[in-house]
């Protein structure tokens, strides 16, 4: 391989190239499907008479769940 200084790809991220994601993929989707599905249940409990405990742990679950996403994100970011 001929080092291109106009290449937008790195030579190790090419075709062929070994998969060292590490399953991040996986976690990431999990994320982002228990971030909707405690958001979604955050509005309804505060919609509805359900105890406040109920809406309060959603809230932390989704608060926790933007954290986990953030934190992937600047980790992706500085690789």
């Amino acid at each position: 391989m001929t080092n291109d200084p106009y290449r937008l790809t790195r030579p190790e991220t090419g075709p062929g190239a070994p998969d060292r994601s590490g399953g991040i993929g996986a976690w990431r989707t999990l994320l982002w499907t228990v971030l909707v599905v405690s958001a979604a249940g955050n509005a309804v409990t505060s919609m509805s008479r359900l105890p406040i405990a109920v809406s309060l742990s959603f809230g932390v679950v989704t608060i926790l769940c933007i954290a986990g996403l953030l934190a992937d994100w600047s980790r992706r970011r500085r690789a």
